[in-house]
């Protein structure tokens, strides 16, 4: 297929996504007109928990693993996608819609709607309100998790009191017209309460990806904690969710991937057009807990890639290199410059709610950073064994002896095992206060064309650690601070 076809595939997608982006209301707490929404029972409370948001997330190109491609970056990559691999200013026109924002604030108001009022809710259990309200309150934690890490500063914990963050809303109420922004400290504060206090009240037994289990809301504390830089706390919570996961009623855990790229596995038929098939997340029984994004580059985009020195992460036997592909779509003939790769195979969506890849991966930092070093040891290779054939997953020894090689060495596995998914772009933030590790954040980004050529280098300034509050919003709120 030629560049030209391409376009008009990208252009209906980009319309698609412009077209939501505009259909939301300007207030991000309007989810519906005040009174509208009405919940009267413990199912109708239920029911406002079964619903699966799809949010574009700005961060998707933002991490150091990715580079940029022409003709496809500027020709088919989307104007946001554009200015974020850019690290610019403002990411969104001031009469468009954000919808990482909008989304995730529609998300809070309903949890905010299921914690106010379940309790007086006029039928049911006491034990069936109090597990309701619990999985809400560790949903919102969920959703101010993702928004503290998009708009304030990287938790740091001289500062976190008087950094900025986002709005602290916690009543449904559409009819707000006055916000002003809570500081850091006070909104990881807020998703450590709701955390612990859920804890207690969420079923162990995961029988929903949907859904918000005691182990997924583990997970979640523990990472956390880890994005505080508070490792000690952090272990027991990722140990718990770890131990825990037996428990499900669905599929959940690790998958071997030499196994599910085999004839018959979960990952088959692979395609030669679009690679493996893993585009189900429902079914993906390394979700714990599904909240999903779009995302094109693990699809059909072409224009940001894994970057030379990325590829270079791989060993020549992982088996998760068979969801990268050194030709853009549909453009076989073509073959990226000095190695580059790009991920297919996945769908057009990945999961930024809870999943098990990332649990174990943190916990092996957490004992590495603990100097349990036999313990990270173990616990990576034990992962590495369903990535890669077993020789290729043994850590070398000089690597294991040491917590700061071994430390970076689970960090670049973070990278390997996410590409282009966003998670690298939080990893960066939480590195960049790290006095060790923050050396290990790369700053610049590259777009070449398909000879590897330079087309353009852009530089990662400190402030762009965090992002601007969209224009529609700080234009329509001016009490809310924009950042720098």
């Amino acid at each position: 297929m030629g560049l030209l076809n391409r376009k008009i595939i990208y252009s209906f997608i980009a319309l698609m996504a412009i077209s939501t982006l505009e259909a939301c209301k300007k207030d991000f707490l309007e989810v519906t007109p005040k009174g509208v929404l009405v919940a009267e029972k413990v199912s109708d409370y239920n029911q406002l928990l079964n619903s699966l948001s799809t949010a574009v997330m700005p961060n998707l190109v933002s991490g150091d693993e990715a580079a940029g491609i022409e003709p496809y970056f500027t020709g088919e990559t989307l104007p946001e996608n554009q200015k974020s691999f850019r690290w610019e200013n403002d990411i969104y026109l001031p009469d468009a819609t954000s919808m990482e924002w909008t989304m995730i604030m529609q998300m809070i108001y309903q949890y905010n709607k299921v914690i106010n009022e379940v309790m007086d809710a006029k039928d049911g259990s006491e034990e069936q309100k109090q597990s309701l309200m619990a999985e809400a309150r560790a949903c919102r934690a969920w959703g101010y998790f993702m928004m503290v890490n998009f708009y304030g500063k990287p938790y740091n914990e001289a500062t976190a009191a008087a950094d900025l963050a986002v709005p602290k809303v916690l009543i449904s109420d559409v009819s707000q017209t006055k916000f002003t922004r809570a500081t850091v400290k006070e909104i990881y504060d807020l998703v450590i309460d709701d955390l612990t206090a859920s804890l207690p009240y969420l079923p162990t037994a995961l029988t929903n990806r949907l859904r918000m289990s005691k182990p997924a809301a583990e997970g979640l504390l523990g990472k956390v904690y880890a994005f505080m830089g508070q490792y000690d706390k952090a272990l027991p919570q990722l140990n718990a969710a770890i131990n825990d996961l037996p428990g499900a009623s669905i599929p959940v855990g690790l998958y071997d991937f030499q196994k599910e790229l085999a004839p018959g596995g979960a990952f088959t038929p692979i395609s030669p057009i679009t690679g493996p098939s893993r585009g189900n997340l429902n079914i993906d029984q390394e979700v714990l807990f599904l909240r999903q994004t779009v995302n094109y580059f693990n699809f059909l985009f072409s224009g940001v890639v894994l970057n030379t020195k990325a590829v270079g992460l791989y060993l020549p036997g992982d088996y998760r290199r068979a969801f990268l592909t050194p030709n853009p779509f549909a453009d076989f003939a073509n073959v990226y410059p000095n190695g580059m790769l790009r991920t297919w195979g996945s769908g057009a969506v990945n999961n930024v709610g809870v999943s098990v890849p990332d649990i174990y991966l943190l916990r092996a930092e957490c004992k590495s950073r603990g100097n349990d070093l036999a313990g990270a040891v173990a616990d990576m290779e034990a992962f590495r064994k369903m990535r890669m054939p077993a020789g290729e997953a043994v850590i070398p020894a000089a690597i294991a002896a040491d917590k700061v090689t071994l430390t970076i060495f689970i960090l670049n596995e973070r990278i390997r095992e996410f590409p282009i998914q966003g998670y690298r772009w939080f990893d960066m933030r939480r590195l960049s206060v790290d006095p060790v590790y923050k050396s290990t954040v790369g700053t610049t980004h590259t777009v070449y064309d398909m000879n590897g050529t330079v087309k353009g280098t852009y530089t990662l300034r400190p402030e762009r650690l965090v992002f601007r509050i969209p224009l529609y919003i700080a234009n329509a709120n001016p009490d809310i601070p924009q950042n720098p």
